[in-house]
């Protein structure tokens, strides 16, 4: 199966719909300078990919390149896309393709992410959330939630019928709305794209997307993968 519903709520999609090279790219690309190659990976391969990770010598893994279908609520994808504009690798980040409000209208009340676990608010970390509310407290948190989807949702589809203009009542529809884009990433700012968004004080749905995308690679790269891992 080559997608996921990373927030399992089953709108929620992360899609494999193409990519380029393997494990056997890494280390051909890496033994360039010398005019060598491998036809199948063997041992000495194996050490060579543990090497490159261990030592950070990643740009062979630019020549490995995946292309993705995200569906997400809009407050993911703008974080997302924040972390791919300030990246270290965001030449590698070789394309961002995403659905347009302006020309797509939204004809479906249930287009929206409502969590069903509520987070505490951090008291010593202004960006993170601890734990979880009370189940009293949690259902209620929900019901509000809902209840300014819904409201969100109605204000946009009267403002389409009275005839105003996609790109003006997209301004009344909330972050968790979804939205979907093609993303083309290299495995080089793949993998710090995980590290980071997997790592202490990430917002877990992000990273319930970037666990997504490890399952979706490693039969890819499994060796790879396995290196990094050992080092995270």
């Amino acid at each position: 199966m080559n997608y996921k519903d990373p927030l399992k709520d089953g709108k929620s999609k992360i899609e494999l719909i193409d990519f380029m090279g393997n494990d056997l790219s890494i280390v051909n690309d890496a033994r360039a300078s010398f005019e060598k190659s491998s036809k199948e990976l063997n041992e000495k391969d194996i050490k060579l990919i543990n090497y490159l990770i261990t030592h950070n010598h990643t740009s062979p893994f630019r020549g490995v390149v995946f292309k993705f279908k995200v569906k997400a609520p809009l407050f993911i994808a703008r974080q997302w896309y924040k972390h791919i504009v300030a990246s270290n690798h965001n030449d590698e980040q070789l394309g961002w393709n995403e659905k347009s409000f302006r020309y797509v209208a939204i004809d479906d009340s249930n287009e929206f992410y409502i969590p069903q676990v509520f987070r505490k608010q951090s008291k010593n970390n202004k960006q993170a959330t601890i734990g979880s509310l009370d189940v009293e407290d949690n259902n209620l948190a929900i019901s509000i939630y809902k209840q300014q989807c819904e409201a969100s949702y109605k204000a946009y589809s009267q403002l389409l019928a009275l005839g105003v203009g996609r790109e003006q009542a997209r301004g009344v529809l909330i972050p968790s709305v979804y939205t979907s884009w093609v993303w083309t990433v290299s495995l080089q700012a793949l993998l710090n794209f995980i590290d980071l968004r997997r790592g202490e004080g990430a917002q877990s749905e992000i990273g319930a997307y970037a666990e997504a995308i490890v399952e979706l690679i490693t039969p890819i790269v499994p060796i790879a993968i396995q290196a990094w891992s050992s080092i995270e």
